[in-house]
């Protein structure tokens, strides 16, 4: 007989600090900042060590409708000048992530139909091509036209959990389902013993089933988005039509049903006004903390408090924009602590740099380069701990160029100054992943 395999033990609780010091300046909080890697935070099950990794983009290609990736060829490697193919066919819209073992998975709506398909780069890679496995369907959720955004995230066992929305603003849900346990037996020989005896043992089996059916959960967004948090538990945030920003997260580490999930809980007021955008990330202490861009184009901060709790701080601003700011990013550079970047309505970007999370001391927003057009910014950090930022331009022709830095060093607050192009037009939509598992 098979049953679902339990967690081996309960998601760990984030680690607290000794001592909780305050700044004195900006120079002694330098002094203490966070010293723990993000690679400890949402690492998946198995993966490798971090700085074996390489960042690669995934997108389609605008012309052709062609799912493309383009990853750096070593650690800190340079970029080829060529996209290469993953998958045949055409694609509409797509999401990508990382497998419980560290290789790149996507998940992508085929053009003609609504049932959507999994690939996952092939576990045995061999030469310097990357190798994807074929598409795998899996299915569509009821009544889903169209679909207006997909997030992925890794679940406390480093299983693929998949959310989005549909036309209708219905919120789904889809997993892998976990491995099941399956008793066996087996031929022994005891210590001390010169006679076998047959013993019935328990034994971990993949599932009978890969992934599970879809799950409705409970209301209705225009967007949203995924995050792990640092206890293993998945987090939602979701902004709906008329700008109102909810959240809700997993109520147990090993959510399989819709009532494992708590309510969603509306968290902007009447002062923040409606949101626009929003970023979600693991900070140093172990807490979700969650960026919101709202109407009037400021950046507001609340989160978790105490970690993995589901007690959230007031809002808060860690710094006052003049002009107001149209897209944001919040990423973990490789000392642990917060990094945001935006772009302003005079197209200038600006990062923030979190100083000490204790005090939620920050560096301000500083100026640091611009874009002729519209972007979306995208944050993920180098096999150095350095920060890597991508930049998704809309140009004149409706298609999207693509262009990164990255900073010049952990923790530092220079930036590269000519950004390296990895297309000047004919993206529709990129995700950014950290690879893993490079070809060897």
């Amino acid at each position: 007989m098979a049953k679902k395999a339990e967690p081996k033990s309960k998601a760990p609780e984030a680690k607290k600090p000794a001592a909780a010091p305050r700044a004195a300046s900006n120079a002694s909080a330098r002094s203490r900042r966070s010293s723990v890697p993000p690679v400890y935070q949402n690492k998946p099950a198995g993966a490798s060590f971090f700085e074996l990794s390489r960042l690669m983009v995934v997108g389609i290609d605008s012309a052709k409708g062609q799912l493309i990736q383009k990853a750096q060829l070593s650690p800190n490697g340079p970029w080829p000048a060529a996209w290469s193919f993953i998958a045949p066919g055409a694609w509409l819209i797509m999401t990508a992530g990382l497998t419980k073992d560290g290789r790149v998975a996507v998940v992508a709506q085929p053009s003609g139909t609504t049932n959507l398909s999994f690939i996952a780069e092939d576990a045995n890679q061999i030469g310097p091509v990357d190798k994807w496995t074929a598409p795998v369907g899996i299915g569509a959720p009821p009544g889903a036209a169209s679909y207006q955004k997909l997030a992925m995230a890794n679940d406390a066992d480093g299983r693929i959990e998949v959310f989005l929305t549909d036309n209708l603003g219905r919120i789904w849900w889809i997993y892998q389902n976990p491995d099941q346990i399956i008793q066996v037996q087996k031929t022994i020989t005891p210590p001390g013993s010169t006679t076998p005896i047959v013993v019935t043992v328990d034994v971990l089996a993949p599932p009978a089933k890969p992934w599970s059916d879809w799950i409705q959960l409970t209301g209705q967004l225009v967007t949203i988005s995924a995050i792990r948090q640092a206890d293993g538990r998945i987090a939602l945030f979701g902004i709906n039509s008329a700008l109102h920003l909810y959240r809700c997260q997993q109520a147990v580490p090993q959510a399989l049903k819709a009532a494992d999930w708590t309510g969603w809980v509306q968290i902007d007021t009447p002062a923040t006004t409606g949101f626009i955008d929003m970023a979600p990330v693991v900070g140093p202490l172990g807490a979700t903390n969650l960026f919101a861009l709202n109407k009037n184009g400021q950046v507001l901060h609340t989160r978790q408090q105490p970690a993995g709790s589901d007690s959230w701080t007031q809002w808060a601003t860690p710094g006052y924009s003049r002009v107001p700011k149209y897209t944001l990013a919040a990423g973990i550079q490789g000392d642990g602590d917060i990094v945001l970047v935006s772009s302003d309505q005079q197209r200038v970007h600006e990062f923030n740099a979190q100083f000490d999370a204790y005090t939620q001391n920050w560096s301000g927003w500083r100026d640091f380069s611009a874009s002729s057009y519209s972007t979306r910014l995208t944050l993920n950090y180098n096999a150095d701990g350095r920060l890597a930022l991508f930049s998704m331009m809309l140009m004149p022709d409706g298609t999207n160029s693509v262009a990164t830095i990255s900073q010049v060093g952990i923790d530092s607050t220079e930036w590269e100054y000519a950004w390296t192009w990895l297309t000047d037009s004919n993206i529709k939509q990129i995700a950014v992943v950290r690879d893993l598992t490079p070809p060897v």
